[in-house]
């Protein structure tokens, strides 16, 4: 693959030969060594985007260079091999790694979804031992998803780019930020709390249930949506959506992608025996010897495009060309969806106050849709509404608030609830009233008979001079 005459033949030590792919953070070529003649992808440094300060700039070329050092120390099969770096005024202008002469596990499932079940085996095999060795060098990956998995010519799976991976016990980007690919996140790294080498095994149970089914088991049309799946929603078993895959299988799957990471396996040691045991014995197994033949070459061409994000970097969502259809899921309780909803409005305005007094500013990474947010103040100020109602004594005017707001959403259980008290306060306050009424007309009553009695007591006028007059007068 070409694209456009090459800026230089020479770089480094290197003479490229072939434009192979553009990344965030450079562009690819096919480059041969010129003393020893050895082919390597090479991964340039040519950023277009500007710094906003000298921290931001510290922060990405230690990145990068965290990236050359961690890669030096890890030697595996399975596992892409960092052959030389170049620095350029003591920063790191290019890296040349193994070239993979094949393609990318996203590249597979574009082709083929989902793989035959051997092929997908075989794969879950290499990247759980190349797990296995990063681990043990105290490693975590991060971003282990289909693009970040080369495949050789002979199907063998190798696992790149840990441009975002740390050490185990790293003092290094503390910030607590999203980092990773949404539909392959752990529900620790959606949180942001601290995580382990049990996070990169969730992620792989969501490759291996991806190439297993076809589908990926948290996908949303969302951002938001596909978050709130990883925490919440349980996927249906794979066996359920692909008959050819054994119970057994079904089940190493569901706990690696256990949402507790202590429910998931302790290594990927375990995980891998756990997956070779339950494997069909047609399968090959996970022990089988790799072969002696010389690796081939792979190519990073669709696969090296991710940049290590950091702090100063919008969380990217990558977008699969293949559109699959979601699969069914079981209804979510509507109290617990608006109540994570909710929280998740809280959070995310804690965070703009927080991140506004912050030395480096962020971009939010996961917005919630703006449709979405006005049906949750419609409904949070039609139940406030009905609240002030039953607070001032307007019984059945509360009742009928009520009746509207979960004619609009009859999932809110908490409506549901205190309609119920507000009926109940109604039918208490309703005998009350009729005695008052009756009371009232009692002492109406009650209130007029002194007056006539006083009107009957009251003596009879004294007629004037005049009457006295006129009365003597008549009786003559």
């Amino acid at each position: 693959m070409t694209s456009g005459p090459l800026p230089t033949r020479q770089y480094g030590d290197y003479d490229l030969e072939s434009f192979l792919g553009k990344g965030s953070i450079g562009k690819v070529y096919l480059a041969r060594h010129r003393r020893i003649g050895r082919r390597v992808a090479l991964k340039t440094v040519h950023l277009e985007q500007k710094f906003e300060d000298e921290i931001d700039r510290n922060e990405f070329y230690r990145r990068l260079q965290r990236e050359a050092e961690l890669c030096a120390v890890m030697q595996h099969p399975n596992i892409v091999t960092l052959y030389d770096v170049g620095y350029e005024d003591d920063v790191v202008t290019y890296l040349a790694t193994e070239y993979i002469d094949g393609e990318s596990l996203l590249g597979r499932l574009r082709r083929t979804r989902p793989l035959p079940l051997g092929e997908a085996l075989a794969i879950a095999f290499d990247l759980l031992r190349g797990l296995a060795y990063a681990h043990g060098k105290g490693i975590i990956h991060r971003d282990i998803k289909p693009a970040n998995i080369l495949l050789t010519s002979e199907g063998q799976a190798k696992v790149a780019d840990f441009g975002v991976a740390r050490p185990l016990h790293s003092s290094l980007t503390t910030s607590r930020s999203l980092v990773g690919t949404p539909n392959y996140m752990s529900p620790e790294q959606v949180k942001t709390t601290p995580v382990s080498p049990r996070s990169d095994l969730f992620s792989a149970g969501v490759v291996i249930y991806e190439m297993l089914t076809g589908t990926k088991p948290f996908a949303a049309p969302e951002l938001s949506a596909i978050l709130y799946n990883i925490v919440n929603l349980t996927p249906p078993p794979v066996h359920e959506l692909n008959p050819s895959v054994p119970p057994a299988i079904s089940q190493v799957i569901a706990r690696l992608l256990a949402k507790d990471p202590a429910d998931r396996y302790e290594s990927a040691n375990d995980a891998l025996r756990a997956l070779d045991a339950a494997r069909p014995a047609t399968t090959p197994a996970a022990s089988t010897p790799l072969t002696a033949a010389p690796l081939p070459l792979a190519s990073e061409a669709e696969t090296i495009a991710v940049m290590p994000h950091d702090a100063t970097t919008p969380l990217p969502t990558i977008v699969d060309p293949i559109v699959t259809r979601p699969i069914l899921r079981r209804r979510v309780p509507g109290a617990l969806f608006w109540t994570i909803t909710l929280l998740l409005i809280a959070g995310l305005a804690t965070a703009v106050v927080l991140l506004r007094h912050s030395a480096a500013r962020q971009k939010p990474a996961a917005v919630l849709p703006p449709s979405l947010v006005a049906q949750t103040d419609a409904k949070r100020r039609a139940l406030e509404n009905a609240r002030a109602l039953v607070r001032g004594g307007a019984y059945a005017d509360a009742i009928r608030a009520y009746d509207a707001l979960l004619a609009r959403a009859p999932e809110m259980e908490v409506a549901r609830e205190e309609r119920a008290e507000a009926q109940r306060l109604l039918d208490a306050a309703t005998p009350k009233a009729e005695v008052t009424k009756t009371a009232r007309k009692t002492k109406r009553v009650d209130d007029s008979e002194p007056a006539a009695q006083a009107q009957q007591q009251q003596p009879a006028k004294k007629p004037s001079r005049w009457e006295r007059v006129k009365h003597w007068f008549r009786g003559k």
